[in-house]
């Protein structure tokens, strides 16, 4: 009588085995696109760096990350000279520093500090871009957004029409291609 429950025990242990390795390589995949993710959300930024024009060449573009940016490493990282224009990353000590910024790189802010870097930023040739997962609010020109599968982003216009920016038709297009649905 123990024969056939062992056995079907047994049977059920391999029959469960495939499953167990299926979940284990999505479960590797998964960690596996977390670890690029870094690296990916500092490509988009610098792209659409690239897509950006102020009204007055700027020798170098300085990127200022305020708050607290849950990428800034990979931003940090992130070699210049691949980029094809000179980028300098800097990590002010305060946001009431964005005034010597070019790109305001927001991470995670309390609300209020946000409003406040924000109001300095609106109507000034800065470029201001949302981290992923942090409040996107009215004055941010470009909002990073997360899926599955790959990372884009929503556009201001309004804000980049105020600020005196051009930014390439191309960005534009970009942003408005969401993706495949969840």
């Amino acid at each position: 009588m123990l024969a056939p429950v062992l056995l079907a025990a047994l049977l059920a242990g391999t029959a469960l085995a495939p499953a167990a390795a299926w979940a284990q390589a999505g479960a590797q995949a998964g960690a596996a696109a977390d670890a690029r993710r870094p690296a990916e959300v500092a490509q988009v930024l610098f792209g659409i760096i690239s897509y950006v024009r102020w009204p007055v060449a700027r020798p170098e573009v300085r990127v200022c990350m305020l708050g607290t940016p849950r990428y800034g490493a990979a931003i940090v990282d992130t070699p210049a000279s691949s980029l094809g224009q000179r980028i300098r990353v800097k990590i002010p000590a305060a946001t009431a520093a964005a005034g010597e910024c070019d790109v305001v790189y927001l991470g995670s802010l309390p609300e209020g500090e946000r409003e406040h870097l924000l109001a300095q930023v609106i109507g000034k040739p800065i470029l201001s871009v949302a981290e992923p997962g942090t409040s996107c609010t009215v004055g941010t020109m470009f909002c990073l957004r997360l899926s599955e599968a790959q990372i884009g982003f929503d556009v201001n216009l309004d804000a980049i029409a105020r600020s005196g920016l051009r930014v390439h038709p191309n960005a534009l297009q970009i942003a408005r291609r969401k993706g495949p649905p969840p």
